[in-house]
This record gives structure tokens, C-alpha cells and sequence, in this order.
């Protein structure tokens, strides 16, 4: 069995961050509206939080709900935004896009390359048709290093399961990130998946555990704790 989980927290401030850090956090995810599923942020709270925070930010690029992106000007904001967020230094940019419920190819291409690092592909992933097809197009992106995604429908042990074999599928390349509604009962399931090694959580460390709610450092730690005492 490998080491315990490490854990990534979604920030939308500032004081967001410095709490997941404090708690332990490996790795934060920084967005804006989480109400809204995560937008980009602006810049200058992308450089608030990486003068301040010394574990890797991941800076979320997605301009509106819909996972389709079919607006030419929508598509080029976004190629903008990943570049001006590429231009600092974040671990990574957390970018998804489908067309026609497979991923939009071409404009993953676009974003990688204006933005120069490291990519999340996000929970895009669960409205393709075909993950399994979803996997192996990922796979030939080299930019993309994480696959965000809940593993699918069913209980905990049931996803967990999926994950396992999409994880075995993605190769030692592509890791796949156990995200969405996290709960004990999937930590106990995502635990017990060696090829696992992270997770990325969001209400589970706010008070309240609500979208409005802030990052605690007291969750964190505590679900740091926890994560350790399962593996």
C-alpha cells in the first residue's frame, strides 16, 4: 500500500488558502463562484495567493457552466486567461471542455499551449459519453498529468472500483483525481485503491460545508488526520 492520500482543497480567497495550508493541504485548487461548479479567478487574487502560499496552486480556467464551448470569443478569453495565468508561477492551470461529449481537442490544444503548465483535465470528464475514449485522447495530450472526476454513478465502493480500473487504463502518466461529494465512506473506499494518491475536496473542509462557506484549518487538519489513519 502506498502512502496516505494527499489532499487538495478548494480555495476562492485568499484566507481560503492560507487555512487549507495551514491545515496541511498538499495542493490547492484556486477558483472563483464555487457555486457555479468553479470559474476562473482574477489574476490579482491569483498573486494575492502565491505571495502568500507556499504549497502548489492550481488556477482554475473556465469562463461559464456549460462544458461546451462553441463561441469563438469565449473560446479566445479562455486561451487568454490561461495565458496570463501560465505567465506566473502556478503548478498548473484546471481546464475541461467537451464537444459533442467527447473532448474538445482543439481547444485543449490551445489552452496548454498558450498557458505553458501542467493541466487538471476537470469534471468535464463525467459528461463524456465514452471515459474509457475519454482516457485514451487524455492520455495523447502530454500536458495533461490529472484527470479531476467523481468516478462515475453508484456508492463509494462502486466508484471507487471505476477509478481503479480507469486509473490502470490512464497509465503511470495520467492520475486520476477522486473529486465531488466526498465523503467518509469514500475516503474509506478511495483509501483502499493503491494506484489512488490523491483527493480533492471542497464543502467537506468549510464552515458551513456549503458553497458560501470558509475553508477551516481545524477540517483540514482533521481530514488530513483522518486520511493518514486509513492508510
Amino acid at each position: 500500500m502506498t502512502g496516505p492520500l494527499a489532499l487538495e482543497v478548494i480555495a476562492t480567497s485568499l484566507n481560503d488558502a492560507l487555512a487549507a495550508e495551514q491545515g496541511g493541504a498538499a495542493r490547492i485548487e484556486l477558483v472563483t463562484s464555487l457555486e457555479r461548479g468553479g470559474l476562473t479567478p482574477s489574476v490579482a487574487l491569483v498573486e494575492a495567493v502565491l505571495s502568500q502560499v507556499r504549497i502548489p496552486v492550481r488556477v482554475m480556467v473556465r469562463d461559464s457552466e456549460p462544458h461546451d464551448v462553441p463561441d469563438p470569443r469565449v473560446r479566445r478569453r479562455l486561451v487568454d486567461q490561461a495565458r496570463a495565468i501560465g505567465q506566473r508561477p502556478v503548478d498548473g492551470l484546471v481546464f475541461g471542455a467537451l464537444v459533442d461529449r467527447r473532448v474538445d481537442e482543439a481547444l485543449l490544444d490551445a489552452v496548454s499551449g498558450a498557458a505553458g503548465r501542467p493541466i487538471t483535465f476537470h469534471r468535464a470528464f463525467e459528461g463524456l459519453s465514452d471515459p474509457d475514449e475519454g482516457l485514451t485522447t487524455l492520455v495523447r495530450h502530454p500536458a495533461v498529468d490529472r484527470v479531476l472526476c467523481d468516478g462515475g454513478a453508484g456508492e463509494w465502493p462502486a466508484r471507487a472500483e471505476r477509478l481503479r480500473a480507469w486509473s490502470a487504463r490512464a497509465g503511470a502518466g495520467l492520475q486520476l483525481l477522486p473529486g465531488g461529494g466526498v465523503t467518509e465512506e469514500a475516503l474509506i473506499a478511495l483509501s483502499r485503491v493503491p494506484a489512488l494518491r490523491e483527493v480533492h475536496v471542497g464543502r467537506l473542509v468549510r464552515e458551513p460545508a456549503t458553497a458560501a462557506g470558509v475553508v477551516s484549518a481545524r477540517r483540514v487538519a482533521d481530514l488530513v488526520a483522518r486520511i493518514k489513519q486509513l492508510r
